[in-house]
């Protein structure tokens, strides 16, 4: 590569970096350090490079390993000076942690921005620190810059291999059209499954996984080797260009190598400067922060709320430590309200009680709890699993006794079914409780078989047995005239709603099909009478259509091309008689 276009190393960070293996004096690195500015791969790219038929090999390939060397010791050496930068901040925040105690400000804050900005990439992190320990302090330390392993230029090598041979797909479908036009390089989809299947003589030529190249790529492009990069999807491979400093390509057609021309890399600077921000605020006490959060979360419980205390949910203003207190202390004044847990309770009743009144017919109205309600208890409430047992079995006595409206069954027939459900209704192997969240589906159930068990009887007018010997667990066929049975009609009508779903879907996705088979030629056709108009060149139409259509259309290009020029040729021999009127594939 020649001199003009190699990459050129910021005299500060050289000085800094010699002064860290012992070179220069101790004031002009003093100097440095609080001056220096690291480099961030920012790269303005105008242009890509131009060839007919691009290729990496040979000279080409040799070459573009060496720009990658070098590039890559450049920017490691800068690395390790930039380190050297985050231990000394690091350090910094553990001794100013040691001499000073958070104040609940600091430490809430420091939770909140660490589950936040975790995700981030390295130096956009360290950003983010610099910002936030200006306002709250040397709380958080920085992440430090991951250097390029001498196992990434493997990879890179096989990288480099797949991008030829996708250039070498492209040259030969260009090379069948005749097309010389010089074009940009196209961009390198990077497949990572494709990079572990490479192969040399049957032999894999990486025995990685797609994890591990994913991760050299991730670096790749941290380090600026990999840049404009693009996502389209999971199932879409990953869209990059290789930094033109780096990438050397020859140009079949005229056999010369071609590289990025009168071009460098524009870098962004910032200064890191030393953070001596110190917090001067009182610190809070901290059995009495502790006495004032129990209050307010028990004054939260009570009031049937959120568990997490008001001044946790920050919103740019802090909650002082006065009005906290104030808040716990305000908990004798306030009038406690029945909880929905509590409302709940309240509708369980002896099972005696609930015989007697359901052979006095008191519930031929009744209506059933509210599911929600239910489903809020089952997530968030404060009943224990047997007594929200014991609410949805009286529920359920409650909601089916509708159905002895014309007949009058004793209180002992009752009281008998209602122990059966006791000693055997949704009690796990363990003779524990079903879950809440558990039962709370059953209830569900349990309704729609209580509907199916009322419509059959109306229907076939006959009365139902009495509830000891129609609630028996053991008459499960329909001629035991037993409420079990209404469970195998559930699993009917659960196989018709699955039916019902699959043939929704398959007919929601034929008309997605259809309508994208309808746009598709619609594209199609446009993008062709586009060519044929000379409003855009056969590479644009080639490229439209590899990147727009479904592979099919790209195979038929030139035979849909070769149908619309004869097609236009009979139009206009029809309208001028001429049969001379002849007009040439290449011509287009």
């Amino acid at each position: 590569m020649r001199a003009s276009t190699q990459q050129k190393i910021d005299d500060r960070v050289f000085s800094l970096a010699s002064n860290l293996f012992g070179f220069g004096n101790t004031e002009a690195k003093k100097q440095i350090e609080e001056t220096i500015a690291i480099e961030n791969a920012t790269l303005q790219l105008d242009n890509r490079i131009i060839a007919v038929y691009p290729a990496i090999i040979e000279e080409a390939f040799s070459t573009t390993m060496d720009n990658y060397r070098k590039y890559i010791a450049s920017y490691n050496f800068k690395t390790q000076a930039e380190n050297e930068l985050i231990q000394r901040h690091n350090t910094s925040v553990e001794q100013f942690c040691k001499e000073n105690a958070l104040t609940e400000v600091q430490t809430e804050f420091r939770k909140v921005f660490l589950l936040n900005k975790k995700n981030l990439k390295p130096r956009a992190y360290n950003e983010a620190v610099n910002e936030f320990c200006n306002d709250y302090g040397l709380i958080v330390e920085k992440k430090k810059i991951q250097s390029v392993k001498y196992a990434t230029e493997i990879v890179f090598q096989n990288l480099l291999h797949l991008y030829n041979s996708q250039l070498m797909k492209r040259n030969e479908k260009f090379i069948k059209g005749g097309i010389t036009a010089r074009r940009p390089i196209q961009e390198f989809k990077i497949n990572s499954f494709l990079v572990t299947q490479l192969k040399r003589k049957e032999i894999h030529s990486i025995n990685i996984c797609t994890k591990t190249v994913r991760n050299h790529r991730q670096r790749l492009e941290e380090a600026g080797v990999f840049t404009e990069y693009h996502f389209a999807g999971q199932n879409k491979p990953v869209e990059v260009h290789i930094n033109p400093e780096i990438l050397v390509v020859l140009d079949i057609k005229t056999s010369k190598l071609k590289s990025a021309e009168n071009k460098q890399l524009k870098c962004v600077y910032w200064n890191l400067l030393p953070d001596n921000n110190e917090i001067t605020g009182t610190i809070i006490n901290e059995y009495q922060m502790n006495e004032n959060v129990e209050n307010i979360s028990q004054f939260q419980r009570s009031s049937g709320e959120a568990l997490t205390p008001s001044y946790l949910f920050f919103t740019g203003t802090h909650t002082s430590k006065k009005e906290i207190s104030n808040l716990g202390a305000g908990e004798k004044n306030v009038k406690v309200q029945n909880t929905l847990s509590e409302k709940l309770q309240n509708l369980i009743v002896h099972p005696q009680e609930l015989a007697v009144n359901l052979a006095n017919g008191e519930y031929m109205n009744y209506k059933p709890i509210d599911i929600r309600y239910l489903f809020k208890e089952a997530f968030s409430g404060t009943l224990t699993n047997d007594e929200f047992r014991e609410l949805a079995i009286q529920d359920f006595f409650k909601s089916i006794s509708k159905i002895y409206r014309f007949s009058t069954p004793f209180v002992g027939s009752w009281k008998k079914a209602i122990t059966l459900y006791y000693q055997n209704k949704w009690i796990a192997f363990t003779d524990n409780s079903f879950n809440k969240s558990v039962l709370v589906d059953e209830i569900q159930q349990m309704r729609w078989r209580i509907e199916w068990a009322r419509k059959w009887f109306i229907k076939n007018q006959l009365p139902p047995l009495f509830p000891y010997e129609y609630f028996d667990m053991t008459r499960k066929t329909s001629k035991e005239v037993g409420f079990e049975y209404t469970k195998a009609k559930w699993n009917e009508h659960l196989l018709s709603i699955a039916k019902y779903d699959a043939l929704k879907k398959k007919q929601e996705c034929n008309a997605v099909r259809r309508k994208e088979t309808i746009n598709h030629a619609k594209k199609c056709e446009t993008v062709l009478n586009r060519f044929f108009k000379n409003k855009v060149t056969y590479t644009q139409l080639f490229d439209y259509v590899e990147k727009n259509l479904p592979k099919e259309y790209l195979e038929k290009l030139p035979v849909l091309i070769l149908k619309k020029s004869l097609k236009d040729n009979e139009k206009t021999i029809a309208i001028t008689g001429d049969d001379a009127v002849k007009y040439s594939f290449f011509e287009f």
